[in-house]
């Protein structure tokens, strides 16, 4: 086209038509810039072309250092356990003796935990928790408030809270978590909260979905709550422990320089399984692979969901930095199974009411080899709306022959007992036939948090 266009000029200078200067002018002005405007589009489609190739040559790199820089962390866990061991036993050796302050700095370096002298305390069985391990409960303004958990603002550590921390916390898989900071003050403007005010699974599925919650609060920075109010509120079951997601949503804000208060803005996630798919594979593309806190913006994100997002979020680049300043160095490292138990020992102990019916659970093993199995059938003829698990038929006789041979083939066993929790009466009936005294079992109707009516599963 342009060189068209050049001839086109030459044959307007020659004036080999014999048109008017004017119209000449007008014509050669216009090619001219035609010929200016072809240059200049392809220049900037150009130009567009070399940001996005320079932007994913960059993008590239980035990612290859960081995989690099994973694999390299990965390989020094892996070279360091030996390490591990052997500080896990000075550890327990130093947490059986008197610590003195000398020890507890020790334990501190270990750790790296600024704050860890809040939860070992030579001088008292009970330690104070402070921070965010102080419970501040409210006296009303927060509805999941209710008589089975404590008023008080200066709640005191069991030994036994102190002693299951401890063992996380010497965990060799849990034993680089910075627990400072995963228990430090997120940020007081911005909220994740785990809601379930209608059916949202069993309990199994709503602890997937509790911990998938916490695990993003600490990736996004944001502050976490829990709200369970189906089939009844959580907290007649359990409360706080050293992480508070009872404390009170500051819904209201006031602007310091025009005194002027707003609302904070809202949003709900809701992943169920009665949602659509191409909405969940949405959810599940913005964790992954987004910057979060600008795609959700919002000041209170609400999220119901039963899901496991754990995979998500170690895929995704922009949070690895942040995932190392709680201690997981590794994309590895950030697992449900990994994680669950110390996240539910700090989020979780049992009211007194339960804590109680455990301790006789507990009085009953005496000592014992205790060996546990839980066993999922589903539709029980006290659970007719529960569905049917086609794939679980033959459940019973693999977990009860597995804990026969591990008995049989532990010499070690001389007296255990076994405890065993179900949704089938089938089940109950045979553990108690084959295991008669050596069995430990709940007593009641079973019931399904979503299945049943709310007096019997509350």
């Amino acid at each position: 086209d342009i060189i068209d266009e050049r001839k086109d000029i030459e044959l307007l200078k020659s004036d080999k038509y014999n048109l008017s200067s004017s119209y000449i002018r007008n014509v050669y002005e216009s090619l001219c810039l035609r010929m200016v405007r072809n240059n200049l589009c392809k220049r900037t489609i150009l130009s567009y072309f070399l940001f996005v190739v320079t932007l994913c040559i960059i993008w590239s790199i980035h990612s290859t250092s960081i995989k690099s820089e994973e694999d390299e962390d990965f390989l020094s866990s892996q070279r360091s356990t030996t390490y591990t061991t052997i500080t896990i036993t000075i550890t327990t050796a130093i947490l059986r003796s008197s610590t003195t302050t000398r020890y507890k700095k020790l334990i501190q370096q270990i750790y790296n935990l600024d704050k860890l002298n809040y939860f070992y305390n030579s001088s008292s069985i009970k330690i104070k928790r402070q921070s965010t391990i102080e419970h501040h409960f409210s006296t009303g303004t927060n509805q999941l408030t209710n008589d089975n958990v404590s008023t008080t603002i200066d709640t005191l550590v069991s030994q036994s809270d102190e002693t299951r921390l401890k063992y996380w916390l010497i965990n060799s898989k849990t034993a680089g978590v910075n627990l400072s900071m995963v228990l430090a003050q997120k940020s007081q403007k911005k909220y994740l909260v785990y809601a379930c005010h209608a059916n949202c699974g069993g309990w199994g599925d709503r602890l997937r979905g509790i911990m998938s919650t916490f695990m993003m609060s600490l990736m996004l920075d944001r502050d976490f709550r829990i709200e369970i109010t189906h089939p009844c509120n959580l907290t007649r079951v359990l409360k706080p422990n050293f992480y508070n997601w009872l404390r009170p949503l500051n819904v209201l804000r006031r602007d310091p320089i025009t005194h002027k208060s707003h609302k904070l803005t809202l949003k709900a996630i809701m992943t169920t399984d009665n949602i659509k798919k191409s909405y969940l594979k949405n959810v599940s593309k913005i964790i992954q692979n987004s910057t979060i806190n600008q795609i959700w913006s919002e000041d209170i994100i609400y999220m119901s969901t039963n899901k496991n997002y754990f995979h998500e979020m170690s895929e995704n680049l922009r949070y690895r930095k942040k995932f190392k300043t709680y201690g997981i160095l590794t994309k590895y490292d950030i697992k449900l199974e990994t994680l669950f138990p110390l996240f539910y020992e700090l989020l979780f102990q049992p009211v007194e009411r339960v804590k109680q019916q455990i301790e006789q659970y507990i009085n009953m093993r005496k000592n014992r080899t205790l060996i546990c199995a839980q066993l999922r059938k589903g539709q029980n003829p006290t659970l007719v709306n529960d569905k049917v698990l086609l794939g679980r038929r033959n459940i019973t006789e693999i977990i009860f022959n597995f804990i026969d041979n591990y008995i049989k083939t532990n010499d070690t066993i001389i007296d255990y007992k076994i405890f065993v929790t179900t949704d089938s009466d089938a089940v109950q009936k045979e553990a108690k036939r084959r295991y008669t005294h050596h069995l430990i079992h709940t007593q009641g109707t079973i019931t399904h948090l979503d299945r049943s009516n709310t007096d019997e599963a509350c």
